[in-house]
């Protein structure tokens, strides 16, 4: 490895400078094209004229950010293969968006979803709980996506964090506030092929550097990062098969199935089929999604498996991996490495704009337009796009404290995630899937899963469970070899020996739970405490059938059928029955007579 630190070429930042325009030229030509169509439907729901493809790879782009791009191989390289197992599990949750929760938003055409809340449990304040949990959640949430990418460039350029973030804060809500939802999706667009070329030019030349997928392979089995099949039934170890097919799915429910982002491209679509078809995309997509980014982790652990650099301090933290790594072997390519760092900056880009639309539309909706119903639509899209603009520089604010928090961006941005999502998916769970819950059960179990998630979350982070991080070494640094695909077994992984979660006492034992299971465990609280406070406190009668799943309608007329035909059975069995009675004792009085006579 060259000592010296590799930075951007000419060629890099024209690469890098050209994403970035293209990204903001889209939103220009949407504003100037619909200049004169401008309206609260036209920028929040891009006038329910798209179609299934551009949806597909924007709902893609929105969940897919840097966090992914930057912090999967990160995972990998740090703690194994094991992760990989969640893309079969996180695949089930755009099924669940496409098949039950998306068709029932499409079919009662809201703008903010949380307005559903308020037509099912007939509650105001329902509906603000729900928007406000997610007002805290995307906000936070950009100030993560903001950071990874930031702190990548960071490590390759000369440029500071600061500069990054506020540049790509300011780049994002300029487009989103102009251009509205159609500029968000068509951008996502855009920045899906970015990100896709990005990752799959770092992927061909590591593996060819490392000497091809057999050498790649070998060196991860001999680090030991090949794992699978972790069975263990403990839920306090970090990453077993059944977390990450199980609880990753949890965590994932929340963005394809009653998220604002989402509900809002759903409804975005001309038909239904359209939306449809565009979450059903997404099952391969995330698939090969999660994919490419694990197998550049074993590239990345492949090419440091005899030199680490966060030992070596050539980088500050793990989510800075792979920008290195890109400098390291794709330094002397112009343009290639400027092309993967606009791909970091594409998968910011997209989610950070998709917030912000939805930030500005659930601020309008359910916030300020019950007060304001006197305003025209003209001023209610100046106000939307001045929200943006707004929530534009809360992002940019949060996105410097989350600097302070440490640990990969993926696992802050998965935690945050479960936690914080866990309630919206218990809230709309009470109200689709069962007709008795009412407002103070809904109220009470999202307010208790809220607060359940975020103190599992919370003591977990500071409580610092066993993690496990599987042996680097600097052994082979001061070795010059011009094969880098050469594994060096030294003493750091021959001595390695993992931390049993038995040595958890008291309550580190609840802290230690895998930061997998907080999300289920918050949905599944919320929903058993809702329905056991609407059980005491009076079940709702006469809910809207278009207010609940499809399914479940349909499981409850079957058994109402079923019911109906089993008490009809029975009053036919007892009208025979007494039938039967009567003319045997008529027939015995008739004989009785016949003999007296």
């Amino acid at each position: 490895m060259s000592e010296d630190k590799k930075t951007f070429s000419v060629a890099d930042y024209i690469v890098f400078i050209a994403t970035l325009a293209i990204s903001a030229v889209i939103g220009i030509f949407y504003a100037i094209k619909d200049r004169r169509q401008q309206s609260t439907k036209q920028f929040l729901m891009a006038d329910n004229s798209m179609r299934f493809l551009p949806i597909s790879l924007s709902v893609l782009a929105s969940f897919f950010s840097a966090s992914t791009l930057l912090g999967t191989p990160a995972e990998i390289y740090q703690f194994g293969t094991m992760y990989w197992i969640s893309a079969f599990g996180a695949v089930f949750a755009p099924l669940a968006g496409a098949l039950l929760f998306g068709p029932m938003f499409f079919r009662i055409k809201v703008v903010s979803v949380f307005e559903y809340l308020e037509l099912r449990f007939h509650s105001k304040l329902v509906r603000l709980f729900g928007a406000f949990i997610f007002l805290l959640r995307a906000t936070i949430g950009m100030g993560i996506v903001l950071y990874g990418p930031s702190t990548a460039l960071s490590a390759v350029t000369e440029f500071p964090t600061w500069a990054v973030i506020v540049i790509v804060g300011v780049l994002c809500t300029f487009y989103t506030s102009i251009g509205g939802l159609k500029a968000v999706i068509w951008t996502d667009v855009f920045q899906t092929l970015v990100m896709l070329a990005g990752m799959m030019a770092v992927l061909i030349k590591g593996f060819m550097v490392s000497g091809g997928g057999e050498s790649v392979w070998n060196i991860n089995y001999q680090g030991m990062r090949i794992e699978f099949f972790n069975f263990d039934f403990d839920p306090r170890v970090r990453h077993t098969f059944w977390a990450l097919l199980i609880g990753i799915f949890f965590i994932w429910l929340p963005p394809y199935t009653v998220d604002q982002q989402m509900v809002q491209r759903f409804s975005s679509a001309r038909s239904l089929r359209d939306a449809k078809i565009a979450l059903l995309l997404n099952v391969p997509g995330m698939f090969i999604m999660i994919s490419l980014c694990s197998l550049t982790g074993l590239v990345l652990f492949a090419h440091f498996a005899n030199c680490d650099p966060l030992k070596q301090k050539k980088i500050g933290n793990p989510n800075q991996l792979l920008p290195y790594y890109v400098m390291e072997i794709l330094g002397n390519a112009p343009g290639i490495p400027g092309l993967f760092v606009s791909s970091l900056f594409s998968g910011a880009l997209s989610s950070v704009s998709s917030m912000l639309n939805s930030l500005s539309a659930v601020t309008w909706e359910d916030f300020m337009k019950p007060h304001m119903k006197s305003t025209t639509d003209a001023r209610a899209t100046l106000i939307t796009k001045c929200l943006a603009v707004v929530y534009g520089a809360i992002g940019i604010g949060v996105a410097f404290l989350v600097q302070e928090l440490g640990g990969t961006v993926l696992q802050i941005s998965l935690t945050l995630n479960g936690a914080a999502g866990a309630p919206l998916v218990g809230l709309f769970i009470l109200g689709s899937c069962f007709s008795s819950t009412n407002s103070i059960g809904a109220l009470v179990g999202g307010a208790l899963g809220l607060t359940f998630s975020l103190w599992l979350s919370v003591g977990a982070y500071l409580s610092k469970p066993v993690t496990n991080r599987l042996p680097v070494t600097m052994a082979g640094c001061n070795i010059s070899t011009n094969e880098t695909f050469y594994f060096y077994h030294t003493e750091d992984y021959l001595n390695y020996t993992r931390t049993s979660v038995d040595t958890l006492e008291g309550i580190d034992n609840f802290y230690g739970l895998s930061y997998l299971w907080f999300s289920a465990l918050g949905i599944v609280s919320c929903v058993i405490v809702g329905l056991i406070v609407s059980w005491i406190t009076g079940p709702t009668k006469d809910v809207d059938p278009s207010l609940q799943l499809e399914i479940f309608r349909k499981v409850r007329s079957l058994c109402s059928q079923a019911k109906d035909s089993m008490t009809l059975s029975h009053k036919e069995e007892s009208s025979t029955l007494n039938g039967n009675t009567i003319k045997d004792i008529k027939e015995s009085f008739q004989v009785k007579g016949s003999t007296k006579l």
